[in-house]
């Protein structure tokens, strides 16, 4: 049995490495991956390096958003344990508004109750690009916010935000390293604009392990708006990415083939 996985896996690497090439941004083709207890780096189990400095994607750098409109989006954690065995639920919002200079959105972060950081952390978290079903099924968000298809191959590059997914929260403004986290900042590659790719009133939060395992996760939804006739959220888009564990399908570098490799071998040692 364990011959014919790796026979199925190989196969599908051959087929990776066909389709990538060095310095390209080729996008490869959702494959079955389990992640579940795979170190990550992000939520990416293909690469454990430092972040490779000016790595973007095809879609090059994220654009700085201009002229939001007044508006206010809240994300509230639902009350589940992830843990009920030892009784954990994470509990708490995440508020994003528009700035009032309308550059950028300011974002209010309020978790509380996590659990072991030796454990289970440190935690992250990111805007991933729909909204949570009514079964409440976090992997159904499927892949972070990414509108530069920049993907997971290399780490955030904090110092250098623009070159980030722009759902990467957590890259971009850090981990989630406390039981009790609140924060401010203000993200200026977000927008509050439906329609704009960088939009994310319809969108999704989805607060990760460190393994990649999906936590816990909620909806954005308005909370308030200067824009006409916005008495609810828009309708999110119906533009999917596919999802390979927590990880994005758009890569730029052949060493995604040996990441893969690695975690193939992982899986009979």
């Amino acid at each position: 049995m364990h011959s014919a996985i790796l026979l199925s896996a190989l196969s599908g690497l051959a087929l990776v490495k066909a389709q990538t090439e060095v310095g390209s941004n080729t996008a490869i083709p959702a494959m079955p991956t389990t992640t579940v207890g795979i170190p990550t780096i992000e939520g990416a189990l293909v690469y454990d390096g430092p972040p490779v400095i000016g790595f973007t994607g095809p879609g090059g750098n994220a654009s700085i958003q201009n002229g939001n409109p007044a508006a206010s989006y809240e994300a509230v954690l639902p009350m589940n344990d992830f843990d009920s065995a030892g009784g954990i639920m994470i509990m708490g919002t995440i508020t994003g508004t528009a700035a009032a200079n309308g550059t950028g959105v300011m974002f209010n972060v309020s978790f509380t109750n996590f659990p072991s950081e030796a454990e289970y952390g440190p935690f992250v978290y990111h805007i991933h690009e729909l909204p949570v079903p009514a079964d409440g099924n976090c992997s159904s968000t499927m892949a972070h916010l990414d509108p530069t298809m920049r993907g997971e191959l290399h780490a955030c590059e904090a110092a250098a935000p623009q070159t980030c997914q722009a759902g990467d929260l957590a890259g971009k403004h850090g981990n989630i390293t406390a039981a009790n986290w609140n924060v401010m900042y203000t993200d200026l590659y977000l927008s509050t604009t439906p329609g704009s790719p960088y939009f994310f009133g319809d969108k999704s939060i989805v607060i990760h392990s460190t393994n990649a395992t999906r936590l816990t996760c909620a909806n954005f939804t308005m909370v308030s708006s200067t824009m006409t006739n916005s008495t609810s959220s828009p309708t999110p888009s119906t533009t999917i990415t596919p999802f390979m564990g927590a990880a994005s399908t758009s890569f730029g570098s052949v060493s995604v083939f040996g990441g893969l490799v690695a975690a193939v071998v992982a899986f009979f040692l």
